[in-house]
């Protein structure tokens, strides 16, 4: 059985202090990172001569997603992957991921067994290993100005069309401190424009392995919920602001308190005649 995590805290930077075992985790943080580029390299050379026969998607969920989920263990943490009753499984969702790390995607290469890509600031595309990794596997880019909701929702159908889900992450930055940081509704609403549903997916305990402004990466138990599949699909703008809420709400008690949602209502209620939010 794994040992629960320590509750998330204000006083969470004091847990990263010295220890003795960082002697040897130093080092190996070293081989970690360097590995992790060259094998990110090595599976994109693997991966590009299989598309010239058949799309990345066809083949995502084989070879290179599982690999490059392997990576995890690379911390020496233990993972756990909880499922909702409701989680189907099926192709074509938004995934709504909590901010933690620069580990982010690997851990949910790790717990997503369907075709998948990301939501890329158009910047990332470009980096070496990474980028390339990206849009090989049809990242939606992120670029900047007027109509760029309108383009990403015509892009996400497009690979909604095609099989292939999309991670994102509405807090948009990383958390200093282990919490789940304020949601930005942008997500939300390219993905009810889609008409896509959505799916919370909770990463617990990565705080303490890998936070945001460390090198140094410490093993840990890591814990993945896969929530409810929850659709969007004519939600009016009232909806869906208390939708946004919801899902935040399901991150927040599984990441601060390891608490699944339960038997949460998402659809709208009856007293929406009057009051249009989310039941």
């Amino acid at each position: 059985m794994m040992r629960p995590n320590r509750a998330v805290n204000a006083d969470a930077p004091t847990r990263h202090r010295f220890q003795l075992s960082d002697l040897f985790f130093y080092p190996w943080s070293v081989v970690v990172w360097s590995g992790g580029i060259v094998w990110m390299i090595f599976l994109v050379a693997t991966s590009l001569p299989l598309t010239l026969f058949v799309p990345f998607e066809r083949f995502q969920t084989r070879w290179p997603m599982p690999q490059i989920g392997w990576t995890v263990y690379l911390t020496f943490s233990r993972t756990r992957v909880v499922h909702d009753p409701r989680y189907r499984g099926r192709k074509g969702v938004v995934f709504v991921q909590n901010h933690v790390s620069v580990y982010d995607g690997y851990v949910a290469c790790h717990a997503i067994r369907v075709p998948l890509s990301g939501l890329e600031n158009e910047a990332h595309l470009k980096l070496p290993g990474y980028g390339w990794m990206m849009r090989l596997a049809n990242a939606v880019p992120v670029g900047k100005g007027q109509g760029r909701f309108a383009k990403i929702a015509t892009a996400m159908k497009d690979r909604v069309s095609r099989g292939i889900s999309v991670l994102t992450f509405p807090e948009a930055h990383r958390t200093s401190d282990g919490k789940v940081q304020p949601f930005k509704r942008g997500v939300f609403q390219i993905a009810r424009d889609a008409g896509i549903p959505v799916v919370p997916l909770g990463v617990r305990g990565m705080f303490e392995v890998l936070p945001k402004g460390r090198f140094l990466i410490r093993p840990g138990n890591v814990e993945i919920y896969m929530g409810p599949e929850i659709e969007t699909a004519g939600l009016t703008d009232a909806q869906l602001d208390r939708l946004a809420e919801r899902v935040r709400d399901i991150l927040v008690d599984w990441v601060e308190h390891g608490r699944t949602c339960g038997d949460v209502v998402f659809e709208p209620g009856p007293r929406d005649a009057e009051d249009p939010a989310v039941a």
